[in-house]
């Protein structure tokens, strides 16, 4: 049995998010998840997601809900709505869409992501530098495992806290988990390493069988 360590959403795709002590896993994922994305406005993408792929920057906006409203942190410390972040990093407004009902739109394959801290540590040895656990944007951190244990998961249902997820596929992850998520800076090899050692994948994806509330000390498994 594992227990959870780190709650994140993140309420803007691409963004930083915020990190919780609890929060309610929806039959769409966690509340507030991923609600807000950025949509090209311009040719020749117009229409497409405008992402971390795009521009990393993105990721060192923090994106957080206040009251119910979204409010976006700037690596400076400015606070603004997320139009103006979007004004201060790119010097132009891209359409902001609300994608929360969007099925499909607003995750690349499940509405929450499990990754297990023991698997990250021991990515870490393989690759000789230090992985910090947030590049691979989990919902749910966990503890108590052994590196690659969650694989066991696969296509079972298991419990986080009051809620109950089935897991589904492992996470193939892209050119995101190069990024440094602090400096943005890139390092190539991990990828490399990721698909040479571990099918390219760090990760549980998991679909919503039963909502409920879930929090830091919780239990998953």
């Amino acid at each position: 049995m594992a227990s959870v360590v780190e709650i994140w959403r993140y309420p803007v795709k691409s963004m930083a998010g915020e990190r919780l002590d609890s929060c309610t896993i929806t039959g769409l994922g966690l509340d507030g998840d991923r609600d807000w994305a950025f949509i090209e406005s311009t040719e020749p993408r117009v229409g497409k997601f405008f992402n971390i792929k795009q521009h990393s920057g993105l990721m060192r906006y923090q994106a957080r809900l206040v009251g119910g409203k979204l409010e976006v942190t700037a690596p400076d410390g400015t606070r603004s709505d997320v139009d103006g972040a979007l004004n201060t990093l790119l010097g132009e407004s891209s359409r902001v869409v609300n994608v929360r009902n969007q099925a499909g739109v607003n995750f690349d394959d499940a509405p929450v992501l499990i990754v297990n801290l023991a698997s990250v540590e021991a990515f870490s040895l393989e690759a000789g530098m230090p992985v910090d656990h947030r590049r691979f944007r989990a919902n749910l951190y966990v503890d108590g495992l052994e590196p690659e244990e969650e694989l066991r998961w696969l296509g079972r249902r298991i419990k986080a806290g009051e809620a109950e997820l089935e897991v589904i596929e492992r996470c193939v992850r892209c050119v995101v988990v190069n990024h440094d998520p602090e400096t943005t800076e890139t390092a190539p090899r991990l990828l490399e390493l990721l698909v040479e050692r571990h099918d390219k994948c760090m990760g549980m994806y998991c679909k919503v069988t039963r909502p409920g509330r879930v929090a830091v000390g919780g239990f998953v498994g």
